[in-house]
């Protein structure tokens, strides 16, 4: 398909045309308004794109180009950058169809490109006011794409239909003549029939009314209804057309995905920035206070510190999951950029999970439990099998009934070890079961048997790709009436199971002792760094880094800095720039304290900038080691 690209003066359109490159489009570029009018007026292009002006004159293109032959089938699109929003609503009044924001989502934006090209191809050209449709009945019905049906006035009956309404609904032609819509029982209801015969009465037309029909198997399918009267066989009769938008619908339901996932995935993030940076100070304290306690039990103080040490260790633990949590969310946000897979204790991550899922579970079945005492680690990762696991205990208790006596069902978790070597975990419950023609659909992404709204059909789709992705399958057995036995089965680990030791602060082994500056707004966490730099250096902190600057042009001197990167007034980025100024030297002995890099710019200069980097929450022992190398290799 031909795109024509309309760059502004504030908008560069060349990501995007690397994108309709990827979609097999032909772009043709026009760096002014003139040029691109003419180019339109000469061929008309299907899909144009419009890069947003600041003045907010590409109104007057806009319309050039929908008052152009062939305009009113082109598809316009508008790039434009969040802080252009508010000039939107003007240009879709103007005859914009879509937009594009910058920067760009891939995945949307490729979405939203085959949805415009989708749309083009759904869209009927327009025929003359006054037809005789008698004249044009065979290229109408033989020729046409769209499925077309002629039926008669009175009784609705099918007098012709072509190949591609055949092919829609899955009667034969024989079948479909002389019967009528109810009579074949083609809409999703008769509310639906009586509602469009309604509009054709009261306007003597219906164009692009979206509605359901229903296929002879059974299959409901999205289309468009456009309904006209015109002369057939000398006598008036109705023509409708049925475009197909199906799969564009699909399409839009993945497009109001994909942006809903982003805008959470960004909410994750700051949530994730949000809780690490107090979290951050909670386990340098509690790591701080465990590891100086463990030293006194050590050197033989009263055992009445060792229920103290007990608690300590216990709410350590509890921060450590605070942590795992919210890696989870970042995880959620795309900040982690790869899985690591290791040994896994099967049947914790299965407690952990049905801890989760008992609410749900215990107002509708049995929870039995049946682990194998045999059952080996297996080589996969914690938090995506629990991903896993968790969604299909979610199933398993939406196949029950919400009303219906829990002691009546069960939901049963098995682990074994099969005779190839291999972990299954079966979670099987007393549902109402899968009907056979539906079984090798329920893997497919966007298919579900759940009513709308309830379920985006990405469950099982995203379950199946996660096993597999850890070398496991995913299979499921159902009984119609009866119930389903969803079996994952994983690789046994060949490696132990390595627990996640406390680790109090060590014993500083070595290194140069240096003057550090510790740069945080939190202050909390300012003192908790303190404490533990403290013995092996001399410490400075301050929650502002604009105070910093003066000291720095003064010539005080500063052998480590710890900055935090996302700060109010001036964040790390910036002080890092103005360090390079003032102090060039210091540039490379910075290491940054992060709680998550959300932003683009954050993480470009991450990507950007060769300094050593330290997450929140950290460890003691690697902090102290990072600083260390820095002044080492600085030294």
């Amino acid at each position: 398909m031909r795109v024509l690209l309309v760059p502004s003066a504030s908008i560069d359109l060349s990501s995007v045309e690397l994108l309709v490159r990827q979609l097999g489009m032909t772009p043709t570029r026009r760096s002014d308004d003139e040029s691109a009018i003419a180019a339109f007026r000469q061929s008309p292009f299907p899909l144009v794109l419009l890069g947003m002006d600041d003045e907010g004159d590409r109104i007057v293109l806009v319309r050039a180009l929908r008052a152009s032959p062939n305009g009113a089938q082109a598809a316009i699109v508008l790039v434009a950058r969040p802080e252009q929003l508010e000039g939107l609503a003007s240009m879709i009044d103007a005859g914009v169809d879509d937009f594009l924001m910058l920067p760009l989502d891939e995945t949307a934006a490729m979405l939203r490109l085959q949805l415009a090209e989708r749309r083009l191809a759904e869209r009927p050209a327009p025929l003359p006011e006054n037809f005789e449709l008698d004249g044009l009945c065979a290229v109408l019905l033989r020729e046409s794409p769209l499925a077309t049906c002629i039926t008669t006035r009175e009784g609705n009956a099918f007098v012709e239909v072509n190949e591609a309404f055949t092919r829609l609904f899955g009667y034969s032609r024989e079948e479909m003549l002389w019967r009528t819509a109810r009579d074949l029982d083609l809409w999703e209801s008769p509310i639906e029939q009586e509602r469009l015969a309604a509009r054709m009465r009261e306007q003597g037309m219906v164009r692009g009314v979206e509605s359901r029909v229903r296929t002879k198997s059974g299959e409901l399918r999205d289309v468009l209804v456009y309904v006209g009267i015109a002369e057939y066989a000398g006598t008036p009769h109705i023509v409708t057309l049925f475009p197909d938008v199906t799969e564009r619908k699909l399409m839009q339901a993945r497009l109001q995905l994909a942006d809903r996932m982003a805008s959470v995935g960004t909410l994750a993030a700051g949530v994730a920035h949000e809780i690490n940076n107090p979290l951050a100070y909670v386990l340098a304290n509690l790591g701080y206070a465990n590891g100086e306690l463990s030293r006194q039990l050590a050197r033989g103080a009263p055992g009445v510190l060792q229920p103290v040490s007990t608690a300590l260790g216990e709410a350590l633990h509890g921060a450590e999951r605070v942590q795992t949590i919210v890696g989870d969310l970042k995880t959620f946000s795309r900040e982690s950029t790869s899985e690591q897979f290791h040994a896994v204790n099967v049947r914790k991550v299965l407690d952990s999970t049905l801890n989760l899922a008992a609410a749900e579970i215990r107002h509708r079945a049995k929870l039995v439990k049946n682990y194998g005492e045999d059952v080996p680690p297996i080589h996969g990762n914690e938090s995506r099998l629990g991903q896993v696991f968790l969604n299909l205990l979610v199933n398993a208790v939406q196949s029950l009934p919400s009303d219906g006596d829990a002691e009546q069902h069960e939901i049963r978790v098995t682990t074994r070890l099969d005779a190839s070597g291999q972990v299954a975990v079966e979670i099987a419950d007393t549902g109402a079961g899968i009907a056979p023609e539906l079984m090798g659909r329920i893997f497919d992404p966007f298919f579900t048997t759940k009513p709308p709204g309830v379920g985006t059909g990405l469950g099982l789709s995203i379950c199946h790709n996660l096993i597999t992705a850890m070398g496991g399958e995913l299979h499921v057995f159902s009984d119609l009436g009866r119930g389903t036995t969803f079996q994952v089965r994983m690789p046994s680990s060949r490696e132990p199971i390595v627990p996640a030791l406390l680790e109090p602060v060590p014993e500083y082994s070595g290194g140069p002792r240096g003057r550090v500056l510790v740069i945080d707004d939190e202050p909390l966490l300012c003192s908790a760094l303190e404490r533990i730099l403290r013995p092996h250096h001399d410490v400075v902190f301050t929650t502002l880094a604009a105070e910093v600057l003066p000291r720095l042009e003064a010539g005080e001197r500063f052998d480590l800095i710890l900055c935090d990167l996302m700060m109010p007034r001036m964040n790390g980025m910036d002080f890092h720039a103005a360090l390079h100024r003032l102090r060039p030297e210091l540039t490379g002995r910075v290491i940054f304290l992060t709680g998550g890099a959300f932003t683009p710019q954050a993480k470009a200069f991450l990507e950007r900038v060769p300094n050593r980097r330290v997450e929140k929450p950290f460890n003691a022992r690697t902090l102290l080691e990072i600083t260390r190398e820095v002044l080492t290799s600085a030294g």
